[in-house]
Formats: C-alpha cells, sequence, structure tokens
C-alpha cells in the first residue's frame, strides 16, 4: 500500500506475532500479510524507508498505524503535533511501523483464515471439469487467495481496522 506521494517502500526489517494458541502448521508470515493487506493496521513491527516525492511542501505520515517516524534523509525528524513531518521534495522517510496489541478478534481472524487455508473443503472452488471420454476424469481448482479472507470469515473481524481509501494518507 502507497500513500499518495510514496515511490517506493523499503522494508527493511520485519517481526511477526506469534500465532494465537491452538493453531498449529500455519505460516505466520503468509497469514499477517493476508490480514495486513486488507487493512491499515500492522500487527507485525517493521523498519521501512519511504521515498516521499510531493510536488509542493506537505506534512506528511506513513499510510500506516501505528507508526513512529525517526529520520527525514539521515535527520533526527521533527514531529508536529499531529505525527507528520514537513517534506519540501524527495525525501526519504525511516520509519518504525506497527506492534499494534493482537487483540481476541484479531486472533480470531488469524485463526479462520489458517483454518481455511488448511482446509480441504469444496466450497469455494473457481473450476470444475469433467472428462469422459473413454474413462472418467474429474478435477476442481480453488483459488484460495482471491476470496479467502471474506470466504473464511476474517474479513468481518477487521473491519475496524479497514483501510479508509485515499483519504486517510
Amino acid at each position: 500500500m502507497t500513500s499518495l506521494y510514496v515511490e517506493s517502500e523499503n522494508e527493511l526489517s520485519i517481526v511477526y506475532p506469534d500465532a494465537p494458541a491452538g493453531v498449529n502448521g500455519s505460516v505466520p508470515a503468509a497469514i499477517w500479510g493476508k490480514l495486513e493487506s486488507y487493512v491499515n493496521s500492522r500487527w507485525t513491527t517493521s523498519e521501512v524507508v519511504f521515498e516521499v516525492n510531493p510536488p509542493c511542501p506537505v506534512n506528511w505520515r506513513p499510510p500506516y498505524v501505528p507508526y513512529v517516524i525517526e529520520a527525514v534523509d539521515d535527520e533526527p525528524a521533527e514531529v508536529n503535533q499531529y505525527g507528520e513531518v514537513r517534506v519540501t521534495g524527495r525525501a526519504l522517510v525511516r520509519c518504525t511501523i506497527g506492534g499494534k496489541e493482537v487483540t481476541p478478534e484479531v486472533e480470531e481472524a488469524y485463526r479462520r483464515l489458517a483454518a481455511y487455508y488448511a482446509s480441504e473443503d469444496l466450497r469455494g472452488y473457481s473450476r470444475y471439469s469433467v472428462n469422459i471420454d473413454g474413462s472418467l476424469q474429474e478435477s476442481w481448482a480453488r483459488r484460495r487467495d482471491a476470496t479467502a479472507l471474506a470466504n473464511s470469515g476474517a474479513a468481518d473481524l477487521l473491519t475496524k481496522h479497514r483501510k479508509a481509501g485515499i483519504a486517510h494518507v
């Protein structure tokens, strides 16, 4: 996700929260990544360098919450009362993103998405074929990622963290 003036994001490091209790065999990087792609909240903690290039001087902040702006062009950041820095041209802004507390509804969203990915259930399949040419063949394919958040029920639990669109930048 990028804000209006971000040309690139370079993630320097990332630390994922542990999987909730009772969830085995999941890949936290994949599950947290999918959950966080749907919202602007970050439960993972990462250090990110944004290349910001506004056409005119602006007060800028990262498009994720929570965040701490550390530096602008390797100089300590001067953050205003709204948590923004003044950017007057192309700048590299280093931030620490995430670390939000994992609440029970977020843990449940993680559980639902992990269970959905582990399921062999046929619901939600996107392609089905039968070939009867002397022998009977049957196949189906499922695009797990396309609608995984909605089909698993995880999206319903994340509505209060949902992205607000371009107005939030």
